[in-house]
């Protein structure tokens, strides 16, 4: 089941930016052109049934006074004819309707002489509308009424024109705008394809130079040019790729220091041993020397190791925590009762300030390792007679922890690698000390492992401060990041 899941992933389709750019881009070209060719035709036929209803009704006024001045006499001059001929522009029907809603005209000849009676007809004759204005899917309808001079409505013209030279205007129009879309689309498929080729060219530039970097050419950096997201995706990438050489400089180191650590004891011994059985008149006091220096160097290679392991149990990739609710007050207490006898040694004062009782979810063990590596190395790395002054401090989400010494400092080009593996600013001294360069790797990834974080700040001459922040509760942190 699991190998055809896998199988299935392996088949997902999967589109390329630079086509999802393209077809979005053309999608939306095309959308916004239906859009407009949909308005611009309707804005048209407003416009034309608008100016249709404006001219028709301008000439049945102009028809309606002069039947007026007629007094309904059509065979008068040649305003029969004129109907007739107007009503064939304008492909529709004109008729004339009396007072007694008898139709003295219809150029359609149909109603002529008979009666129409309608509640539009009725309106303009009765003057409840000065005019009846009506637009159908077909034509146009004007009515407008015949008023003699004294203002008496005397009848009604009905002026009707057809909307076929609209469909043919319509059609034009419409082959006309499919013309302009056409080409215009053709502009935005290309400007589409233009601007999905710009946008991508530097993604897949660095794409390609990521793959060269994959093949093992770590040295080679992404080079910082285009649009402002890949600089920054570039710059991201860099400063990645630097932090993975690093890394990989720092293994290699690691992996050298380690064995420098581990194989000078055994030179040590190895030297000592040779100088006994070489020295064949040696005493039992001599023999004694010789052994006693030989356990030192073996105690030095235990310890060497017991932190190498301690630093391994203590790394965030594979470590596991064994959290429970812990008295952090106590915790500390216990740690200093622990280094008392060390300071008094060199007269150091311990100082220890609790602003307030902490309770928190944290591994007892590791953060008991983490807190003693850093209070330790203030007592060690400290003048006589000096003081090393802890601070236990807490708000409603971290515990603080705050570790400062009035020792030697910590020189400006020597902090960011205080945390380094088998680093020691004083060589000479951390031997005296039998430090092995790893108890501040240790503090570090005990912290790191509950989310926290610890700084340094420190100046040569004038003591130095190491300050811890870490979660009440590491549970919390954790759905926090998931969400």
């Amino acid at each position: 089941m699991k190998q055809k899941s896998e199988k299935k992933k392996n088949k997902q389709f999967h589109i390329s930016m630079k086509t999802f750019i393209f077809l979005s881009f053309t999608l939306l070209l095309v959308f916004c052109m239906l859009i407009f060719a949909f308005c611009m035709q309707d804005s048209y036929k407003r416009k034309y049934r608008k100016d249709l209803e404006d001219d028709l009704n301008s000439k049945a006024v102009l028809l309606a006074d002069q039947i007026a001045l007629a007094d309904f006499d059509l065979s008068e001059g040649a305003l029969d004819t004129d109907m007739d001929q107007t009503a064939n522009i304008l492909k529709g029907r004109i008729l004339v309707v009396d007072r007694s809603y008898h139709v003295i005209k219809d150029t359609y000849v149909f109603q002529q002489d008979s009666y129409l009676i309608s509640s539009t007809v009725m309106d303009v004759m009765t003057g409840a509308k000065a005019e009846n204005v009506r637009t159908k899917e077909d034509c146009v309808e004007v009515m407008v009424p015949v008023t003699a001079q004294d203002g008496t409505i005397n009848g009604v013209v009905i002026m009707t024109s057809s909307l076929e030279s609209y469909q043919e205007f319509q059609n034009f129009m419409f082959h006309q705008i499919l013309i302009l879309l056409g080409i215009l689309l053709v502009i935005g498929i290309l400007a589409a394809a233009l601007i999905a080729m710009l946008s991508m060219r530097d993604l897949a530039r660095i794409n390609r130079q990521i793959s060269h970097i994959s093949e093992g050419n770590l040295e080679a950096e992404v080079p910082v040019q285009g649009f402002r997201e890949t600089c920054s995706l570039a710059k991201n990438y860099n400063a990645v790729l630097g932090k993975l050489n690093s890394m990989d400089s720092t293994r290699q180191e690691f992996v050298s220091n380690v064995s420098h650590e581990l194989k000078t004891p055994i030179t040590s011994m190895k030297v000592l041993a040779e100088s006994v059985l070489q020295n064949e008149d040696a005493t039992p006091e001599v023999y004694k020397e010789f052994m006693t220096d030989i356990s030192a160097e073996i105690d030095r290679e235990t310890k060497i190791i017991n932190d190498l392991l301690v630093l391994v149990k203590t790394d965030k990739q594979s470590a596991k925590l064994n959290t429970a609710e812990t008295d952090i007050n106590e915790l500390i207490s216990i740690i200093l009762k622990r280094v008392t006898p060390i300071a008094n040694q060199r007269g150091i004062e311990l100082i220890y300030e609790s602003y307030r009782e902490i309770s928190a979810e944290v591994d007892e063990v590791k953060i008991s390792l983490a807190l003693s590596n850093l209070i330790e190395n203030a007592i060690k790395y400290n003048v006589d007679n000096g003081w090393v002054k802890v601070s236990l401090n807490a708000d409603h989400k971290y515990f603080y922890v705050k570790v400062a010494d009035s020792g030697v400092g910590i020189p400006d080009d020597c902090k960011d690698l205080v945390f380094d593996r088998f680093y020691r600013v004083d060589k000479a001294r951390s031997r005296d000390t039998g430090g092995t360069g790893l108890g501040l790797s240790i503090a570090r990834n005990a912290i790191l492992l509950h989310d926290g974080t610890v700084k340094l700040y420190s100046e040569s001459g004038k003591g130095t401060t190491f300050t811890v922040k870490i979660p009440l509760r590491h549970t919390d942190i954790k759905q926090e990041e998931k969400s």
